[in-house]
């Protein structure tokens, strides 16, 4: 089965991380930090669930910050408000919207205007570049990135779903990386600690990844805080770059494509970009799941009440079909629909 397959390729356990000090070596402060933080999906969350969570003689104040509210959907009728914002006010943390211009001209609230060894600026999942202008405001090894994978593997906007694309979750390859922010560029600071999280299921998706890298990079993030070991050049050794995905990436051919290379691209980015394929000449959205069938590729057939379609190797089965204009339904009740064409539909 595809299951066992993936089970099949992960390693031995692989973790690196912080080991403990007595006393924190980030800054000469001996008060509890003064935190500037800024994120804005679950990933972050996350992250300052834990920090939160340690914030007895760790924290002395925190100010979160998050990217303005966009609106989205048909017409732009709904608010979408950053989630970070939002578990902020539900734990009574002052929250700041950045305005629709971004940090250019930002500055932050009065305490972070001065220099002091007490200040912190965090980052977790933002998304956009810190400008020297701000990070100027903190000592060096006071600004500091939680990112979800092991750098330099996966320096980039998209680590998560490219860990899932290339395999990292089955091979054990998934990890968290606390670095230093540096100016102008993304995820090339040096690291303050690396934990390796090898121990994932093997069909993990993207939610899943993302909760159980957020809680480890939080964690990693407080032991950096209380003392972690002393930073290291990441080097140029086994970088990848993880570039942002978009719709074209969500195309599926079942002539050229495995049915695991389907099931991690559904995994990877199902959740923000639908897979679609050409089904007799139209287009259609598709969510599938593994199976241990096989069949022709691009044929279909209906297997004790499930539908399965061949891929080049292998086979998925159809869980959803959405057609153009329309609503997601179930694919064995939109296969009863299309008049069961049932060999290479999808040419």
């Amino acid at each position: 089965m595809l299951r066992q397959r993936l089970t099949s390729l992960r390693p031995h356990l692989r973790l690196c991380s912080p080991s403990p000090s007595p006393a924190r070596w980030l800054s000469s402060a001996d008060s509890p930090y003064r935190v500037l933080f800024f994120g804005a999906d679950e990933f972050s969350c996350g992250v300052f669930r834990e920090l939160y969570r340690e914030r007895q003689d760790l924290i002395d104040s925190v100010t979160v910050v998050t990217p303005p509210d966009q609106r989205v959907g048909r017409r732009n009728q709904e608010v979408h408000r950053p989630c970070l914002r939002l578990l902020a006010e539900e734990l009574g943390v002052e929250a700041v919207p950045l305005p629709s211009t971004g940090l250019k001209n930002w500055q932050p609230p009065d305490p972070f205007l001065a220099h002091s060894p007490r200040n912190l600026l965090l980052t977790a999942s933002f998304g956009h570049m810190i400008p020297t202008s701000l990070l100027s405001l903190f000592d060096s090894t006071c600004v500091l990135n939680v990112h979800p994978s092991l750098l330099p593997r996966w320096r980039g906007a998209a680590p998560l779903q490219w860990s899932i694309l290339s395999g990292d979750v089955e091979a054990g390859r998934c990890g968290v990386t606390v670095q230093e922010l540096s100016a102008g560029r993304f995820d090339r600071g040096r690291v303050l600690g690396a934990e390796g999280v090898p121990d994932l299921p093997p069909d993990a998706d993207y939610h899943e990844l993302e909760r159980r890298l957020s809680t480890v990079g939080g964690r990693l993030l407080v032991s950096v805080l209380r003392g972690g070991s002393e930073p290291r050049d990441q080097g140029e050794d086994g970088v990848t770059l993880a570039r942002k995905l978009g719709r074209e990436d969500a195309a599926v051919d079942f002539f050229s494509m495995s049915a695991l290379k389907v099931v991690r691209l559904q995994w990877a980015i199902g959740h923000q970009h639908p897979l679609w394929t050409r089904f007799s000449g139209s287009v259609v959205q598709i969510e599938v799941a593994p199976t241990s069938d096989s069949l022709d590729s691009g044929s279909l057939s209906l297997v004790d009440g499930r539908l399965v379609v061949g891929c080049k190797s292998g086979a998925v089965q159809l869980v959803r079909v959405k057609r153009e204009g329309g609503k997601w339904v179930d694919a064995c009740a939109w296969w009863n629909g299309t008049g069961r064409v049932r060999r290479f539909p999808f040419a």
